[in-house]
């Protein structure tokens, strides 16, 4: 099977997002690179019960299928505008998990309160304004809503983490769930508090220098 590796991760990621209640059904998806012409991408309307790894589907630029008999997930366009804005980017992950969509239904961004989210997110997880599911619009609000760091929400939709890795997607992908389950948890309290400026700063900077980045003053 023509990149059965790539198929194999994407599969086995799915099926793990699905365990962890971040997907269900045939919801949300997933991708890797192969270049800048190719990925491998979830298809379209496959249960997470039903799904094999032979049913990745390979597409071009064109999102036409250049491997694989699926119809690409309805939300490669997404994928595509992230691989065209974050040549850093080579996985994708897209959830619905349930605090991440609190957040997506009510607009509500995720501050920086948590020193793991500004390390390996980037910092505040930023919602994107509103586009009809599937629309190049969407992927367009996406991909402004990302900006340098590896993980947004998806107004009224959901939420999509991206990484040089499958494996490490998967990481942010599960910890914008667990810190967006805090901040509910501590606006139930009162509020939740940011991180102070002085160690933001050292950790948003520590962020951007393993990305390649250059630090910001």
């Amino acid at each position: 099977m023509k990149y059965a590796q790539e198929k194999f991760e994407i599969h086995s990621t799915m099926k793990r997002l699905d365990q962890l209640g971040m997907v269900s059904g045939s919801s949300g998806n997933a991708s890797i690179r192969i270049d800048d012409q190719t990925f491998v991408v979830t298809p379209a309307g496959v249960t997470y019960d039903a799904l094999n790894p032979e049913d990745m589907v390979v597409v071009d630029q064109d999102l036409e299928p250049m491997d694989g008999d699926g119809i690409p997930s309805s939300e490669s366009l997404l994928h595509l505008a992230i691989y065209a804005a974050r040549p850093d980017v080579s996985a994708i992950i897209h959830t619905h998990s349930v605090y991440a969509s609190v957040h997506a239904v009510t607009g509500q961004s995720i501050p920086p309160i948590i020193d793991e989210a500004i390390l390996y997110i980037g910092g505040q997880i930023d919602v994107s304004e509103y586009g009809v599911p599937g629309s190049q619009e969407l992927a367009d609000y996406g991909v402004a809503a990302l900006g340098d760091k590896r993980a947004a929400i998806i107004r009224n939709h959901g939420m999509f983490a991206v990484a040089d890795t499958l494996k490490e997607a998967l990481r942010v992908a599960e910890l914008v769930e667990r810190v967006a389950k805090i901040h509910i948890e501590a606006t139930n309290l009162g509020g939740a508090i940011p991180v102070p400026e002085e160690g933001y700063k050292i950790q948003r900077n520590t962020y951007l220098m393993r990305a390649g980045i250059p630090p910001e003053d």
